[in-house]
């Protein structure tokens, strides 16, 4: 998934971690014919308006194959997603006659406005996200950083073989420069400086959470809801529906909810399996669970030909609902401190029991696969419709493809496979389901994308 570069001849290599683009000025400035008229007009350079959305694809790629290596956790994924997706949303957003989230995303406040004359928006947004991407993965691998840097060569080179003038590609980068860079402070206000690394004792008792095996790890994120939400008025404004009382006692109904995820677990199928290890999406295999909702409303984009708009609406909205939900999810996981599967299991059924995927490190209650991908499912539905895509996210990995009848389709697929996995309840991911969709209706009542 990584982007090729595009034909850079003639352009020397810019880090915009530099936070310049003074290599510019060796782009060509020779006006095409009628570009002083042409110049003369505000609004998209002729063509950017309807310009292919791979422009955005790429740049979320990108994303992904970074996410991946630098190992994050699914909440704080799911922020740097949300993050990239708005920065490339806000900088084309005036032209493409989208709304802005200025005033709609909690703390945001007005952006820059383009400059007078003709832009491009791949130029306006690679440079917008670049700015923020750089930010974000301040103190990422080097191999990382290349990466984002390959990208916006290649993006910039992309417009100067496409005929866009030098001056337009000047003024369009300067733009986007200077929304990424409006939004640096915002981003840094949100809170995750105070909650990463942070010592964290959990709550003792029969139905509280405990490291799990194989790994025995330390809680992953328990200070997570002291982040900033996007749209929701507090991260736990979505209250799930409270879980089957806690019992040891065989038959009870918690006795019968471990049941389940173990009797499921010895007879799995090869689909189950494959379905298990298609969602699995940990931060060793994957770009994590938000990223491959990305892919997938990528691969959906590019299969029905959807224009940038349409792309840079999907992902925006994507990002805050993916974000808002794990916050959400995560500061109930971490209220609540629910054991998971296996550690019951292992102390009141089988003690030899493994799960088919490894259980993560931190509390089971909701799932937050379930109540993630029904938000995603919920806002991507309402923009995009319910129509048919194929999911070749883990081709990587050599997984084959999934095909799906709709966003819903795939969400219920991604929670069920928790089942599969044995790292949750049937009560986390149905109550998570229910978690997921009152989350995304939030989002779609207070996030508005048309004028």
């Amino acid at each position: 998934m990584n982007m090729p570069m595009l034909g850079t001849s003639g352009v020397a290599r810019r880090s915009i971690l530099a936070g310049g683009v003074g290599g510019l000025a060796a782009l060509a400035v020779g006006a095409a014919p009628g570009f002083a008229a042409h110049d003369a007009a505000a609004g998209p350079w002729p063509g950017g308006s309807d310009t292919p959305a791979e422009c955005a694809h790429a740049w979320m790629s990108t994303i992904y194959d970074v996410v991946w290596p630098e190992g994050l956790t699914p909440p704080n994924a799911s922020r740097v997603y949300a993050y990239c997706a708005i920065a490339m949303y806000e900088a084309a957003a005036p032209v493409l006659e989208l709304r802005s989230l200025a005033g709609q995303l909690t703390g945001l406040g007005a952006l820059p406005k383009p400059p007078p004359g003709r832009v491009d928006v791949p130029c306006m947004l690679a440079a917008s996200v670049a700015a923020v991407a750089a930010a974000l993965f301040a103190n990422g691998a080097a191999a990382s950083k290349a990466l984002l840097a390959t990208t916006y060569d290649g993006q910039v080179a992309a417009r100067v073989d496409a005929g866009v003038p030098g001056v337009v590609i000047r003024r369009s980068l300067a733009h986007g420069r200077r929304v990424g860079e409006a939004l640096l402070p915002w981003i840094a206000a949100d809170g995750h400086s105070s909650v990463v690394g942070r010592a964290y004792v959990p709550p003792v008792g029969p139905d509280k959470w405990v490291p799990t095996p194989p790994n025995f790890g330390r809680a992953i994120e328990p200070y997570w809801s002291e982040v900033r939400p996007m749209v929701l008025r507090d991260p736990a404004e979505v209250v799930p529906q409270d879980h089957v009382p806690y019992s040891e006692v065989a038959g009870s109904e918690f006795h019968q909810q471990a049941m389940l995820t173990y009797e499921t677990g010895l007879a799995l199928t090869d689909e189950q399996r494959a379905i298990a290890r298609f969602w699995t999406d940990n931060p060793l295999l994957s770009g994590l669970p938000s990223g491959h909702w990305m892919l997938a409303t990528q691969q959906f984009c590019q299969q029905h030909d959807l224009p940038l708009a349409s792309a840079l609406e999907a992902y925006a909205r994507l990002g805050v609902a993916l974000h808002d939900a794990f916050l959400n999810c995560w500061t109930w996981k971490y209220r609540l401190n629910l054991l998971r599967p296996v550690t019951y299991v292992r102390r009141h059924i089988d003690p030899t029991w493994n799960t088919w995927v490894n259980t993560p490190q931190f509390p089971e209650f909701t799932s937050g696969h379930s109540v993630a991908s029904r938000a995603a499912s919920t806002v991507l539905t309402e923009l995009l419709g319910s129509a048919p895509y194929v999911d070749d996210s883990h081709r990587v990995r050599n997984m084959a493809a999934r095909s799906f009848t709709s966003f819903t389709h795939a969400a219920d697929e991604a929670a069920q496979s928790r089942i599969y996995g044995g790292i949750h309840y049937s009560m986390g991911i149905e109550l998570g389901k229910l978690q997921g969709d009152a989350v995304g209706a939030l989002v779609l009542d207070r996030l508005h994308t048309r004028r």
